[in-house]
């Protein structure tokens, strides 16, 4: 089941996190919510003022992955972010992965916070969560923001089983990789091309007090137990606002940004998961926009899966557009 973890990297969000430290931004306020005995969730709150925005993050990731990317919206609106149950310094319950109890944790953290409604963005599989949120709960949902998420993912097992994952796209870290947060940031990079928030690594990695990476926050059963309990969206009981943003990667070195250094093996991998992918992706915008009537669809050619910071300037420019629209 390791391997289903790796290949959920592609396609349903990152349990790997690499960093990116920036002295000019400030930390979110963090505060808990309590919803049950053993369930509490970390919320990120970056200020603002306006109407109340809450980031959603992907699969491995937590809130902090926006830490970069939330003040773009702080001129305009409240700005919140939550993690969910299992991951970073929320609780790690045995129960409740599914996404109908993820959509319910959402609705818990509003009313806490004594928000009525709510803008959602969410990257990844937090589209799952959203749309069961607004399936659910119409009248707390304002709009919702789609980061390369709205997809239907109940098949994705089978999916990951059709379109192999090259071993070589997460190579084995040495020990020199695994000395501290910056070598393991550098690590990280390396292999995706990407800089990730250095709240984010210290978030879902555990380091010893030498400064030695330790493992994970998050076993990888809890990701198993959200990737098993996926279902299809019900992109038809939505009935706000929709804005979805797509990346579509157009060769195999958009999907493993570290191809050029697979031997032949791992390269003929790449091309199987790219011949199997690029059609799911393609088919998926199309069904999310067959479905849904009040949606508005950008597709990023050429973009990475984490759109939100390969692309952040065109990204904001779009989220903040569509949100300026009244309802």
């Amino acid at each position: 089941m390791k391997n289903l973890v790796c290949c959920a990297i592609i396609l349903v969000g990152s349990s790997i996190v690499f960093g990116q430290s920036n002295d000019k931004i400030i930390p979110p306020e963090i505060q808990y919510v309590n919803l049950e005995p053993g369930v509490r969730l970390e919320v990120l709150d970056w200020g603002g003022a306006g109407d109340p925005i809450m980031f959603l993050a992907g699969l491995g990731n937590t809130a902090h992955v926006y830490e970069n990317f939330a003040y773009n919206f702080t001129a305009n609106y409240r700005v919140f972010g939550l993690t969910r149950r299992g991951y970073g310094a929320s609780s790690q319950p045995k129960y409740g992965y599914d996404i109908p109890t993820l959509a319910q944790d959402i609705r818990g953290v509003l009313d806490s916070l004594k928000i009525e409604k709510i803008i959602l963005i969410g990257h990844s599989i937090a589209g799952d969560e959203m749309t069961a949120f607004a399936a659910n709960y119409p009248d707390r949902v304002s709009k919702l923001i789609y980061l390369d998420a709205a997809y239907d993912r109940s098949d994705f097992v089978s999916l990951m089983r059709k379109a192999p994952y090259p071993p070589q796209a997460q190579p084995e870290m040495s020990t020199a990789d695994s000395a501290s947060s910056f070598t393991v940031s550098a690590y990280l990079s390396n292999m995706f091309g990407m800089k990730f928030p250095e709240s984010e690594v210290l978030a879902t990695r555990i380091f010893t007090e030498e400064g030695k990476l330790n493992g994970s926050v998050t076993p990888d059963h809890i990701s198993i137990k959200i990737i098993m309990g996926l279902e299809p969206p019900l992109y038809k009981d939505i009935q706000c606002p929709v804005l979805a943003v797509y990346a579509v990667f157009n060769h195999v070195y958009e999907l493993f940004p570290n191809y050029e250094g697979f031997d032949h093996r791992n390269k003929l991998l790449a091309h199987q998961a790219m011949e199997v992918l690029k059609p799911y992706v393609l088919d998926q915008i199309q069904n999310f926009m067959d479905q849904v009537d009040r949606k508005q669809v950008i597709r990023f050619d050429g973009a990475d899966h984490f759109v939100f910071m390969t692309h952040e300037r065109e990204v904001v420019n779009e989220l903040l557009q569509f949100l300026s629209k009244a309802v």
